[in-house]
Formats: C-alpha cells, structure tokens, sequence
C-alpha cells in the first residue's frame, strides 16, 4: 500500500539526517574559542578595579548630587545653611525626618557607596533605620563624608558660589575611591579632583596615595571641610 505523503515526510524529517550535518565542536574549535577566550581576559582582567572605581564614583557623585538637593530644601525652608559642621551639616537631612524620611534609602546616601559599611564604627552593629537616629552622637565615624566646617568656615551670605566646598569624600586610605575625591560645591555641582592631574600641577605629592580633606588638605577648599 502507498504511504501518503505526510507520512514519508514525517519518516524523513525523524530519520534521515541532511549529509555534512554534525553535533559538537572539533578539537581546533574548542582550542581557537580558548585561545580568544584567554586573549579577552588578559585584557580585561587588569581593568576590573579601574571599572569598579568608575562605577564606585557614579554613585557616590549621584548621592552627592542628591545631599546637594536635600540642602538646597534645608536652605529653602530654613533660610539658611545647617549650623552644625563635619558629619552633622549634611546628616542633619535625615534628623527627625527633617527633609529626607529615615529609610534605608536615605541612611546609605548620607555616606560614601564604595565603602564598606562595616567599616565605620558609628554604624557597626545597627539597621540603616538607626544608623542617624542619635543625631547628636553623629560624627565621622557614621560616615564617609566630610561636612562643611561651619565653626570656623561660616556662610556670610545666603547666596553661596562654586568656589565653596559643602560635602566631599573623606578618602580614608581603606576606603572610598582613591584616584579620585567628589566635592559637592555651592553652587549644587558636583567637581571631582583627579590624583594624576593634581600630581602633574604638582599640587600634590607623587608619592601621596589619597587627597586628604580637612585644614591638611593641599587643595585650599577641601580645608575648609571637618570630619568630626
């Protein structure tokens, strides 16, 4: 009896492999696929730091940008800048739910990201919930940043220029983002200080491994920042 075409159509497509087809990869293959897989990593393993430190420092700049808002309200709503200088000056956004609500959200953008939290001897052992709830126990161990020495730096005017610093990276040598400091200005931008070019101005010293902040500071601006 015939078989209708379906059927042999079927037998075929179960049955019948195309000539020259075959499964896997040879020996040559797997070598080649090795040998680019080997070139990509030589290239791109010494980068992973570099590319972790970039990433470190788009965050810290986009928190930084965010502390800049909070105080632009603070500013707005009190006619004026925080009294309280170091950690205090921006940490006084999340007192009492003061601008910003106390949320883990807000507790981790009152400090550097490319820190490890765990680090800091204010906040071993708390939530995020408690970790600026005690506002007057707040100092530089609660934080990464470094705030506005208001004691000694006040604001004589209530409109404030790029030439004066508020918050910046406090680059402690275990933590931060060592190549480069973020400084949150007066006038809501955010400047990143480069070691290799401050190296080549000869601002700093080439052997010098972090831009400190505070009066040591080499760079007159980042004096007038505490880390108390």
């Amino acid at each position: 009896m015939l078989q209708p075409p379906q059927f042999l159509a079927s037998n075929l497509a179960q049955g019948i492999r195309a000539p020259g087809r075959r499964s896997g990869f040879t020996l040559i293959e797997l070598l080649a696929v090795i040998l680019i897989i080997g070139i990509l990593a030589t290239f791109l393993i010494p980068k992973i730091p570099f590319i972790q430190e970039r990433a470190y420092i788009t965050a810290c700049r986009a928190n930084l940008g965010e502390i800049g808002k909070g105080l632009l309200a603070y500013q707005s709503r009190f006619d004026g800048m925080p009294r309280e200088g170091g950690a205090k000056f921006f940490c006084v956004l999340i007192k009492q739910d003061l601008i910003w609500e106390n949320t883990p959200k807000s507790a981790r953008g009152l400090t550097c990201p490319g820190v490890d939290y765990n680090a800091l001897p204010g906040l071993q052992g708390l939530e995020e919930e408690q970790w600026y709830a005690d506002y007057d126990s707040v100092d530089g161990t609660y934080t990464a940043y470094a705030g506005r020495d208001v004691k000694e730096y006040g604001f004589r005017r209530k409109v404030l220029s790029g030439k004066q610093v508020l918050v910046a990276d406090d680059n402690d040598p275990e933590n931060n983002h060592k190549s480069t400091t973020l400084a949150l200005m007066g006038d809501w931008t955010v400047r990143e200080y480069d070691m290799a070019t401050l190296k080549d101005k000869k601002m700093i010293d080439v052997e010098e491994e972090v831009l400190l902040v505070g009066p040591e500071s080499p760079v007159e601006e980042l004096q007038k920042l505490s880390l108390d």
